[in-house]
């Protein structure tokens, strides 16, 4: 049959349109042949084929620009292709632990200064020790890792903090400590913010914000009750 030979020669140049079109013609003529179920099963598994060499491809583009999201949604378009696509699987297992790294180091990156903070410090130097060095194929992640690194070295310097007062004023910073009356007091904090308590009898408490920042040293800060009531 002339559609049926057409249809073969079709599928053997992978021209699956071609082949398509000759078997729908060759079922009207001879309904029901097994050797057109035959066909359609070729040209079926050549299709799911194409489908998976095509994710493939576009799923490893992903992979190598680093989009780990993207590279986990193209793997699992080929398992809804083919269950069984051992490619897809793996990838899909890696492309969700590179995403879930990523995400983890953009929670610090994103808000530097949740660093500053006891817990959140020690989570972000447990995730750098987890993560190491980025292989050499992974620069964006190896940025990350830098500063990160970067960034927990910032939140553990002390910095140098100048109060003055009046020596009359009794001067509390909160999470550090009494400080009692001074003129002029210098402590060394890490970065973080902190507020500052005057008090005095006879006069309204006074409170100031301090906002420590790695690389910007801050002015002296005045603390000292000035309102009486």
């Amino acid at each position: 049959m002339a559609a049926m030979t057409r249809a073969l020669g079709a599928l053997d140049a992978g021209r699956t349109t071609q082949a398509d079109k000759a078997l729908a013609e060759a079922e009207r003529l001879r309904p029901g042949d097994p050797a057109l179920r035959d066909a359609r099963a070729r040209l079926q598994a050549i299709r799911v084929q194409a489908a998976l060499d095509s994710l493939r491809r576009q799923a490893a583009a992903r992979v190598r620009a680093e989009d780990w999201p993207a590279a986990a949604g193209l793997y699992r378009k080929a398992l809804a292709v083919d269950p069984a696509a051992g490619f897809a699987a793996t990838g899909l297992r890696r492309a969700e632990q590179r995403a879930k790294l990523h995400a983890q180091f953009d929670h610090y990156l994103d808000k530097p200064a949740r660093v500053y903070s006891a817990a959140p410090l020690a989570n972000a130097k447990r995730l750098l020790a987890a993560a190491g060095e980025a292989p050499p194929e992974e620069p964006r992640l190896a940025k990350k890792i830098t500063a990160l690194r970067e960034l927990v070295v910032g939140a553990e310097t002390p910095m140098t903090v100048t109060l003055q007062s009046d020596g009359a004023t009794d001067v509390v910073i909160y999470r550090v400590g009494r400080l009692g009356r001074f003129a002029t007091h210098a402590l060394q904090l890490t970065p973080g913010d902190y507020t500052v308590v005057g008090s005095r009898p006879g006069y309204r408490d006074v409170r100031k914000l301090i906002r420590l920042r790695p690389g910007r040293p801050p002015p002296p800060l005045l603390v000292r009750c000035e309102e009486a009531i």
